[in-house]
């Protein structure tokens, strides 16, 4: 049985030299051999694809277009050569990630020193960003996303969902006492995250119950790290991510406030482009991500 690629190949090489001989150079084999190639390729596709005399080569219309998509296709097996190869090959190079302050202080650089041990010749520069980030602009190999991503030129890998909750110290509800319901929370000093996409709404959900509560309190703060200080420190009642307070609350630094009422949960993924394919240093960075995350963080909430 032929050898369909090598026969495809034959015709490449010919259709963009126009020279049997030239083509059979090319390939280091006789030009008789490669004139059998051919014609065992027209024969199979019962076209023929060149009108070639003892002066000259063309491609016939039929020629024309099967070249398109041959070359396409020798294109797309050099493409999956390279994967498999790069596969094969130990993980190396510089890795660019981009990554929200908070969660990436507190989840993704307490386990580099792992990954950094596993693949020995990778390197990581690290950007700590709370504002949106073009990786492709910016030639970023991957980017740790809190919430929706909405773009076709992504690959999106979902590591974990992160519950936001209500919490405030022991020391603040003892003094102030614990509101019983949302609508209480107006009476309470509100530390609010001035980024927050609802501004001064804070949105709980219990069952088929929904509300949008307005808050005030004496500190609104850009940094989450910032209200997690303060909301320990007992100054007010905090809308934070478990992420960031799981620890307090094992502890009981922190405790639960209206914990029937639910705000919305958040999906936290790895991001990185589809433009071409992930070397492997992206890879192994993004599986060993979803590793770590597989079974569901113990944030402090069940």
């Amino acid at each position: 049985m032929d050898d369909r690629f090598e026969l495809i190949e034959s015709f490449v090489v010919v259709a963009q030299k126009l020279s049997f001989v030239e083509a059979a150079d090319s390939l280091q084999i006789d030009p008789s051999a490669l004139s059998r190639r051919i014609r065992r390729l027209e024969k199979r596709l019962g076209v023929r694809l060149f009108n070639r005399n003892t002066r000259r080569v063309a491609l016939t219309e039929a020629g024309i277009l099967y070249l398109s998509h041959s070359q396409e296709v020798l294109a797309k097996l050099d493409q999956a050569d390279a994967l498999v190869s790069h596969l094969s090959a130990e993980p190396r190079g510089l890795l660019r990630v981009t990554l929200p302050v908070s969660f990436g202080q507190r989840q993704i650089a307490p386990a580099l020193p792992e990954f950094l041990d596993r693949y020995p010749q990778i390197e990581i520069d690290l950007a700590f960003t709370n504002q949106y980030v073009d990786i492709l602009k910016e030639s970023i190999d991957v980017a740790i996303r809190i919430g929706q991503v909405q773009d076709s030129q992504l690959i999106v890998r979902r590591l974990a969902t992160s519950r936001r909750i209500l919490c405030a110290s022991p020391a603040y509800l003892q003094k102030y006492g614990s509101p019983q319901s949302p609508q209480e929370l107006v009476q309470h000093n509100c530390l609010n995250f001035s980024q927050l996409a609802t501004g001064d709404l804070w949105h709980l959900s219990r069952q088929n119950q929904r509300v949008a509560v307005p808050v005030k309190g004496k500190l609104r703060a850009n940094s989450v790290e910032a209200l997690y200080q303060v909301v320990l420190g007992g100054c007010g009642i905090a809308l934070m991510e478990t992420f960031m307070v799981g620890d307090a609350l094992r502890t009981g630094q922190l405790k639960i406030v209206l914990d029937d009422w639910q705000p919305a949960t958040t999906d936290i993924f790895a991001v990185l482009s589809v433009r071409q394919y992930a070397p492997s240093k992206t890879q192994v960075f993004v599986d060993f991500l979803v590793e770590r995350f597989r079974d569901p963080p113990d944030w402090g909430v069940s």
